[in-house]
């Protein structure tokens, strides 16, 4: 966008001058003096506004008629609450106006062209977030997503405002750098394999090495931690410090050992609950089942209609023909039908007599 490194965010968090409005709405994709041209003159003190008057004022819908279908595809309750998600991750230095940007790029590159947003998929909104310079472990996407699936405005579908959410438990990409080690040629791996044949590792691409390692560190040290996550958050999860704090009683019971050291990151100091894992018993003997049943009792009763339909239909499929026949028959010679009741109906033939031959 052309700003210095100061101009990155607001000067004082919670305060917005006219070039920090002008910034944020050329990242939005707005004509720069849109969101200037909707505050009214005394709502500006010595050039600048607070944020909690700037909500105000989107709330009362000054800014809901400006843009309304007028700079892209959205309506103007649309655009609003995307200016206060904005707003919420300045206020929070969670993004700066040029990550603002890149969101607003990367998620209108994927956005389906009947603009309700870029689908809930994973590997989609990887690709997004790769377009961000972030990264997030798939495994942990796919939980957020489950958890978020039913507060979508549009179903299977994700919103600007909430792509910007999405953003705050991902990490910088240029925080990762993987170093290709030697592989001694005389050393096995567990399955026997000399490391020095083992081309599966060398056959990643720099995307699978990444998620493996962001999964392989979500199973390992997030996994021991079940906070609550909130948006409120301005960095990412796995960036957190883990403060231990000892209790007079006790100390505060911890993970092993072996798990936290494999990774450099520590956890949070939040709630979180020790789980041990216990292994199942097999039992050889034989357990019956109960077997579920295949049909209902409305699929039953659903072919029962359907048999009686078909028997009705063949019952009278010769007198509807004969009636559809009599009918074209009269309306092209008029009077048939009135010629035909006055005809002779002969009366049933009587079945042939057997004859029996005579033993003389």
């Amino acid at each position: 966008m052309g700003q210095n490194d100061q101009d990155e965010f607001p000067q004082q968090p919670g305060h917005y001058r006219v070039t920090d409005l002008r910034m944020l709405a050329a990242a939005l994709g707005f004509p720069s003096n849109s969101l200037e041209s909707c505050l009214p003159p005394e709502s500006l003190h010595k050039g600048t506004i607070n944020s909690k008057e700037l909500h105000r004022l989107l709330d009362l819908g000054y800014f809901t008629p400006a843009l309304h279908f007028t700079f892209n595809m959205k309506s103007g309750l649309y655009n609003v609450k995307l200016i206060l998600k904005c707003l919420d991750v300045l206020d929070r230095s969670a993004l700066s106006f040029a990550g603002i940007q890149e969101a607003k790029v990367a998620f209108t590159a994927y956005e389906h062209l009947d603009q309700k947003g870029v689908k809930a998929e994973t590997s989609m909104l990887l690709k997004a977030i790769k377009m961000c310079g972030f990264a997030v472990s798939p495994q942990k996407l796919s939980m957020y997503m489950r958890q978020k699936r039913q507060r979508f405005v549009e179903p299977g579908r994700v919103q600007l405002y909430e792509f910007l959410d999405l953003l705050a438990i991902c990490e910088p990409r240029n925080t990762f750098s993987f170093l290709e080690e030697r592989v001694p040629s005389t050393d096995k791996t567990g399955s026997g394999l000399y490391q020095m044949d083992d081309m599966r590792r060398f056959m990643l691409t720099p995307d699978e090495k990444l998620a493996r390692h962001l999964n392989r560190r979500f199973q390992h040290i997030d996994s021991w931690m079940l906070p609550q996550e909130t948006m409120a958050t301005s960095q990412p999860l796995s960036f957190r410090k883990y403060q231990q704090t000892e209790h007079l009683n006790g100390s505060r019971p911890q993970p092993p050992q072996s798990r936290i050291e494999s990774s450099d990151v520590r956890a949070i100091d939040e709630p979180w609950t020790l789980l041990t894992p216990v292994p199942q018993l097999r039992c050889h003997c034989h357990t019956p089942k109960r077997d579920k049943t295949i049909l209902t009792e409305q699929d039953i009763q659903k072919t029962q209609s359907n048999i009686e339909e078909l028997l009705y239909q063949m019952e009278t499929l010769g007198e509807r023909t004969r009636w559809d026949l009599n009918w074209k028959l009269d309306y092209y010679l008029p009077g048939y039908r009135e010629h035909s009741a006055t005809r002779y109906i002969p009366a049933d033939p009587q079945p042939p007599k057997t004859l029996k031959k005579e033993v003389l």
